[in-house]
C-alpha cells in the first residue's frame, strides 16, 4: 500500500513536472548557455552525454585554457544586436522530496516534504575577457542553503537567500612546440576543488543536482566528510592557484586557500554566512595526475591533498529549538593533513557515453586544546571518506547513475554525539534516473540509501530533537523528484 500511494504521489508531481515541460519546450531547443553560445558547440560536445557537469576531454580543454575559446567579438562586441547570443544564462530547478521518516520536531531539516516547489535559480555570465583571461561566475538563490538559512523546524518560515556560488577567474596560455603540448595558467577561485576537471573532487560530482537536504537538521555528526571534500568549506574561502597539463598526459596544481572577509577579494564569497562555514588559514591544496586518451576511451588516475588549519567548526549557530551543537563557539583551532587518491574512465562513442569515477581521501586532524572537552572529545581524528559512481547515457537523452558515498574513522563521542559509542561510519547508495528530451532540459528521479549511519546498521540511533526514540539509518533514506532547464 505503501508503494501505491508513493506511486499515486509521484504521477501528481510528475504531471506538474511535464506541465512545465510543455512551456519550456516553446524554448529554442538548440539554447544552451553561456560557453556553448560563444563557442558554437552542442552539450555533447564538453559534457559527457550532454549531460553537466561531467567534462569530456574538449570540456577540459575550454576550461584549462581559461574559457577563452570561441567568437567572444559576437558575445561581447556586438551584444546590443545579437542578444540571442548574450552572455548570460539562468538554471532553474524545482523538485519534491519524500522522507522515511516524517516525525514532526525538526529531525527532516528545512527540506521540502509536502509539495512540488522551486528550489535553486542560478545566474551566470563570463567566458571570454581577453584571448588569454576568461571566467565563469555564478549567482544562485536557494531556498534550502544551510550555509546563509538556519531554521528551527519545518514549520518555521524560510525566505529565499541569494549569494554568489561557484566562481573562478583565470589566465591561461596554449603552446605547442619541440619539448611538447602545454597548458598552463593561473586561477582565483571561491571554493576548493572548483579547479577539477575531471569530475572526482566533491565540487564537481554528478550527485551536484540540487542543493539536496538529507534530513539531517538536529542530528549531527552521522554523514561527516574529510575538510578537503567538505561542501562547509565551499564559497567563504578564496583561493589563488597555479597549473601545468603537459602533452595531454601529466597534471600538476597547486593553491592556497584562506578565508577573507573584506578587500577586493571578498567579492568572491559576498553574501555567504561567515559564522556558519569553516574558517581557513593559509592552506595548500595540491593536485597531481596522469591522463590517457585512445579511441573513444580515457583513464585519469591522480593524487590530491590539503594541508592547513583553520577553525573547522565555524561558529555556533545553535539554539534552544535548533540545538545544533557542531559549530564550536569560539575561534578555536585544529590542523589537518588530507591525501587522497582518485579516477576516471570514460567511454565516449555516440549513442553510448559512459564514465566512471573513484575517490578515496585520508584526513588526519590535530585538535587544539581548547576543542577538546568541548567541540571534540580527542586531541586528534582520523576519517577516510570514499566515493564511486557510474553513469551510462544512451542517445543523450536516457541516462541512469548509481553513486556510493561513505566514511570510516576514529570515534569521538563529542563530535559524532548522535553515532554509537561516537562512530563517524556511514555509508549511502544512490541511483538515479533521469531524460533529457532537450538538450537544456532534465528531469529526473533520484533515491538516497543510508545502510549504515552512525556507526551502526540498526535502530540505535537516539533522536535529540523530536525526543521520540530510536531511528535507524533507513529513516533518514530520501526520494526526490526533480525538474531542471538552463537557457
Amino acid at each position: 500500500m505503501k508503494m501505491i500511494s508513493f506511486l499515486f504521489k509521484a504521477r501528481g508531481a510528475l504531471l506538474a513536472l511535464m506541465g512545465g515541460l510543455v512551456l519550456l519546450s516553446s524554448l529554442d531547443a538548440n539554447a544552451i548557455p553561456v560557453f556553448a553560445r560563444q563557442t558554437g558547440f552542442k552539450c555533447v560536445a564538453c559534457h559527457v552525454g550532454g549531460e553537466y557537469p561531467q567534462l569530456t576531454a574538449l570540456g577540459r580543454y575550454f576550461k584549462l585554457t581559461g574559457y577563452t575559446q570561441g567568437d567572444a567579438k559576437d558575445i561581447f562586441g556586438e551584444m546590443t544586436t545579437n542578444l540571442d547570443r548574450a552572455p548570460f544564462a539562468v538554471w532553474l530547478q524545482a523538485s519534491k522530496q519524500w522522507y522515511a521518516n516524517t516525525q514532526p520536531g525538526g529531525i527532516n531539516g528545512n527540506a521540502p516534504t509536502s509539495q512540488f516547489s522551486g528550489q535553486t535559480i542560478s545566474l551566470f555570465t563570463g567566458g571570454h575577457l581577453t584571448d588569454h583571461v576568461g571566467a565563469f561566475i555564478q549567482w544562485t538563490a536557494a531556498k534550502y542553503d544551510g550555509l546563509t538559512t538556519s531554521s528551527t523546524g519545518p514549520t518555521a518560515p524560510l525566505n529565499w537567500t541569494v549569494s554568489i556560488d561557484n566562481s573562478e577567474v583565470r589566465v591561461a596560455d596554449h603552446r605547442v612546440n619541440k619539448s611538447g603540448d602545454w597548458i598552463y595558467g593561473a586561477y582565483i577561485n571561491n571554493r576548493i576543488t572548483m579547479s577539477d576537471v575531471w569530475n572526482t573532487q566533491e565540487n564537481w560530482t554528478s550527485d551536484w543536482i540540487g542543493y539536496f537536504n538529507a534530513g539531517f537538521n538536529g542530528v549531527t555528526g552521522l554523514a561527516p566528510t574529510t575538510e578537503l571534500q567538505s561542501g562547509s568549506t565551499q564559497h567563504n574561502n578564496v583561493g589563488v592557484g597555479t597549473y601545468l597539463y603537459k602533452d595531454k598526459t601529466w597534471y600538476g596544481e597547486l593553491a592556497v586557500y584562506r578565508k577573507v572577509s573584506n578587500g577586493p577579494l571578498s567579492v568572491f564569497t559576498e553574501g555567504v554566512d561567515a559564522g556558519s562555514a569553516p574558517t581557513l588559514n593559509n592552506n595548500l591544496y595540491t593536485r597531481f595526475g596522469y591522463n590517457k586518451e585512445w579511441g573513444p576511451h580515457e583513464l585519469f588516475i591522480g593524487l590530491h591533498g590539503l594541508f592547513g588549519s583553520g577553525d573547522p567548526y565555524g561558529v555556533n549557530i545553535g539554539t534552544t529549538a535548533n540545538p545544533i551543537t557542531f559549530y564550536s563557539s569560539a575561534n578555536n583551532q585544529a590542523t589537518w593533513q588530507d591525501m587522497g587518491i582518485d579516477a576516471q574512465y570514460q567511454y565516449i562513442l555516440d549513442p553510448h557515453y559512459f564514465s566512471a569515477h573513484f575517490r578515496l581521501t585520508h584526513e588526519n586532524m590535530q585538535n587544539s586544546a581548547p576543542l577538546v572537552g568541548g567541540t571534540v572529545a580527542n586531541a586528534n581524528n582520523n576519517l577516510n571518506e570514499y566515493w564511486a559512481d557510474m553513469t551510462y547515457i544512451y542517445k543523450a537523452k536516457y541516462g541512469a547513475m548509481l553513486f556510493f558515498h561513505g566514511a570510516r574513522g576514529s570515534s569521538d563521542t563529542v563530535l559524532y554525539s548522535s553515532g554509537v559509542s561516537g562512530s563517524p561510519d556511514w555509508d549511502s547508495i544512490m541511483p538515479s534516473i533521469f531524460w533529457s528530451p532537450y538538450q537544456n532540459i532534465r528531469i529526473g528521479l533520484m533515491e538516497t540509501f543510508y545502510t549504515r549511519l552512525g556507526g551502526t546498521t540498526s535502530s540505535l540511533i537516539t533522536n535529540p530533537v523530536a525526543g521520540s526514540g530510536n531511528l535507524s539509518p533507513h529513516s533518514f533514506n530520501t526520494t526526490m523528484l526533480y525538474g531542471s532547464v538552463i537557457y
